[in-house]
């Protein structure tokens, strides 16, 4: 019985589907379902760059902290639609050089591109006849969590900024780490994420 059992569970992850080619191709159920698969992989990741992009990039902590309270920021985050918009997800993964990759053990993570060039991603992937999964995976990740949990990921980006930065000094690079953290906190409390 253990063995069976164990070799079930070793089945779990080896016995996945193999991913589909990276190229665009038709809107499949098979493609569908690797980006569903992969999301859930990458979504804390795409979570966290999300959230810190919707911030300005000023370095002055009482700043930061009024938007962070400010009811536009919920309201951005809430808006799924429009904070997971893919022109706008390409945009910014685009920007930051990360790309979906697609590990042989079934996982996906969301990495720098080994050449440090521009991915690939497909801003407007409604096509039946041209979809991208791996867009489709950054976009489903995005939407997940901030359909769900836009509220929970505002309030502790909130909670947790605050502690970070109480008895910190705030030079700019450690306001950013800060940020970064926060987010990463936030990010990871998601029912997604979990």
């Amino acid at each position: 019985m253990r063995v069976v059992l164990l070799l079930s569970g070793l089945c779990l992850v080896s016995c996945q589907e193999p991913w589909p080619s990276d190229s665009i191709g038709e809107r499949t159920v098979e493609r569908i379902s690797a980006g569903k698969r992969a999301g859930k992989f990458i979504a804390c990741t795409v979570c966290e760059h999300v959230v810190q992009s919707a911030l300005p990039k000023t370095s002055e902590v009482d700043d930061l902290r009024k938007i962070l309270a400010s009811e536009e920021f919920v309201e951005h985050l809430g808006d799924a639609k429009t904070t997971c918009g893919m022109k706008r997800l390409a945009t910014l993964f685009k920007r930051l050089k990360l790309e979906v990759a697609a590990l042989p053990d079934g996982t996906a993570e969301l990495r720098a591109t080994k050449s440090h060039s521009e991915p690939f991603y497909e801003e407007i992937n409604k096509s039946e006849l041209a979809f991208h999964w791996k867009s489709f995976a950054v976009e489903h990740a995005c939407l997940e969590v901030f359909r769900q949990d836009a509220d929970s990921v505002h309030s502790a980006m909130l909670k947790e900024f605050d502690k970070l930065v109480a008895d910190t000094p705030t030079e700019e690079q450690e306001v950013r780490g800060q940020m970064h953290t926060a987010a990463q906190t936030a990010c990871g409390r998601t029912k997604f994420c979990r």
